[in-house]
């Protein structure tokens, strides 16, 4: 549908579940894996080293071999960029060889620099993905700012190319709520945390508390930073919560008044890391206070 279409919600889904869903598949040392991706979990569940239908670790192998396959999409007059990574893709463009230069720190980082190298002075299109998720991006091409139309999620470039040419695309990239439809009953009252494509959560480890009375408010800041030595250099978020007290309740189970509310401090973790330290804890969804 994307090479039919070129329609980025097609490239969105394809982002959300190569950082999110397959990443989290597999552990980071590659050497056991989960069969389903819960979003919940009470600390019962960790990867395993292999299924008796073991259909997963080959398809990730597959999947990671073909990679290149989804990142770009060309045509005699067009070249497009769905996926943003470090790297190159050489594409025939216009009876030549077209190579773009890709450098970023995305998903982490949102500037992605795109270089090109051609051999001769060449007309044709270059289309970027704006993402879903983003609301804002600015485009530059050597230096200079341009207002282009997008294009079913797709900044679209129409101009001669020559070698040399640089291409910036910077994202407006912050933590926000993602909240369900309506008609997902399970997920009515919750809330989850997504910044850039990263979708993350709630883990044992990080938050030694239990996680099942953790509460967000509703207008808390949501702050991002960089660790590099944590789980191989993530963007962590912090955020205050109320947890859910126990200690007044004595052996009751039901009362006509909650519990009362404690203010603590939380990190939420990318989900595709969850699960490489230790067996706990972990939600996506999140209560809303």
């Amino acid at each position: 549908m994307l090479q039919l279409e070129c329609d980025a919600c097609y490239a969105d889904v394809m982002e959300r579940v190569l950082y999110n869903g397959v990443l989290s598949g597999v552990s980071q040392d590659g050497t056991s894996f989960f069969y389903v991706n819960p979003l919940a979990s009470t600390g019962n569940m960790g990867r395993e080293e292999w299924f008796s239908c073991a259909c997963c670790p080959p398809n990730i192998a597959r999947l990671l071999a073909s990679l290149g396959q989804y990142i770009y999409s060309r045509s005699d007059t067009a070249a497009v960029v769905h996926l943003y990574d470090q790297g190159a893709g050489r594409l025939q463009i216009g009876g030549q060889q077209v190579t773009l230069k890709q450098e970023t720190d995305y998903p982490w980082h949102s500037k992605i620099t795109i270089t090109l190298e051609l051999e001769r002075p060449t007309n044709f299109t270059l289309k970027l993905r704006k993402p879903g998720w983003c609301s804002k991006a600015v485009l530059q091409v050597n230096n200079e700012r341009l207002a282009v139309p997008e294009q079913k999620g797709y900044f679209t470039i129409e101009r001669e190319w020559h070698n040399g040419d640089k291409v910036e695309l910077n994202l407006t990239m912050h933590a926000q709520r993602i909240y369900a439809h309506p008609d997902i009953a399970q997920d009515m009252g919750l809330v989850a945390l997504q910044r850039g494509p990263i979708i993350y959560c709630l883990e044992e480890a990080s938050n030694p508390v239990p996680l099942h009375r953790i509460f967000l408010p509703k207008e808390v800041a949501l702050s991002a930073h960089h660790q590099k030595e944590l789980l191989g250099g993530i963007v962590i978020l912090t955020l205050n919560a109320l947890l859910a007290e126990a200690q007044d309740w004595g052996d009751m189970l039901y009362r006509p008044f909650e519990a009362k509310m404690k203010l603590i401090k939380v990190t939420a973790i990318p989900y595709y890391t969850w699960c490489n330290r230790q067996r706990g804890e972990m939600y996506v969804w999140l209560h809303q206070a």
